[in-house]
């Protein structure tokens, strides 16, 4: 597999996140310089951008009828319409939010932060939903499985903690890294989850809640994963500038480009055909990649 760079775009500050609508036809990067810019993917034009939150964005991902959802620093998680206008604010976390992730089927937001908890949200009824306690630290990464049932989140703490989301009561705790977990993500074909740290391995657990394989990333710390629609391939991002593509299947690197960026790696993220990968970095680029 090769990685050809298409294009480069960029903002005025680091950049955290990067996604791609359902359609391909829209990307959304959120940044430290407090905004979410959309573009079009196709021909890199700038198409707007989302103009509110108070501190820099962690996070950004579309609904499937095209709505927005955002995350801040600034403590709050937003909803906007498709065509950019703020629809819902909501709040709660006491210190820095960092990090978010949004359900397949829509039905749920959750986000993480420095005051070691996970909130949940409907972006359906505007209504902010359970507290999950139980962190003893930061938490710098959640992600939901397929269905939606499940929530992992990790961080400072050097755990992962399953939750029912339905019943929002902790499953289970993993343990394995040794230094922060910085990513988290599962598979779409098979639900295995998978999760980066800053100990620089990439970690596939069972259903069990044991250790399938540890890979060396080699990045000096994993920032950033993200799946393929199919599940066939797994995207990282390290502080080394460098982004990585998996076999998720062999758990074997595929392609690389060494310092694509010249800062850390904070999102990867493909198109829904799996044609483009989207690298999001500190050094307030974003740049599109053809996979061949």
């Amino acid at each position: 597999m090769n990685l050809t760079l298409l294009r480069t775009l960029t903002h005025n500050n680091g950049v955290y996140w990067a996604a791609f609508s359902h359609d391909g036809k829209r990307l959304a990067t959120a940044s430290l310089d407090n905004l979410v810019k959309l573009w079009n993917p196709a021909t890199g034009e700038h198409t707007g951008t989302l103009k509110g939150h108070g501190d820099g964005v962690t996070f950004v991902e579309f609904l499937k009828d095209g709505r927005i959802v955002s995350a801040s620093l600034d403590r709050t998680v937003r909803i906007w319409s498709a065509e950019g206008e703020l629809k819902t604010t909501f709040s709660g976390h006491q210190q820095y939010l960092a990090c978010a992730a949004v359900a397949r089927n829509g039905s749920m937001v959750a986000s993480g932060g420095f005051d070691a908890t996970v909130r949940l949200y409907d972006p359906q009824s505007g209504e902010a939903g359970a507290v999950l306690s139980g962190h003893e630290g930061n938490v710098q990464a959640v992600a939901f499985s397929s269905d939606g049932k499940l929530l992992a989140s990790g961080g400072d703490d050097l755990s992962i903690r399953l939750w029912n989301v339905e019943a929002k009561t902790l499953k289970a705790k993993l343990s394995g890294h040794a230094a922060t977990v910085e990513a988290l993500a599962y598979s779409p074909k098979d639900d295995q989850l998978v999760s980066g740290g800053a100990d620089g391995f990439l970690r596939f657990w069972n259903s069990d809640g044991t250790v399938a394989a540890s890979v060396p990333s080699r990045s000096s710390k994993v920032k950033s994963i993200g799946f393929s629609p199919d599940g066939r391939w797994l995207a990282s991002g390290g502080t080394d500038g460098t982004i990585r593509v998996w076999n998720a299947g062999l758990r074997a690197e595929v392609a690389a480009r060494e310092k694509a960026h010249i800062n850390s790696v904070y999102g990867v993220a493909f198109s829904p055909d799996g044609g483009l990968l989207a690298s999001a970095s500190f050094d307030r680029t974003i740049k599109l990649w053809k996979l061949e």
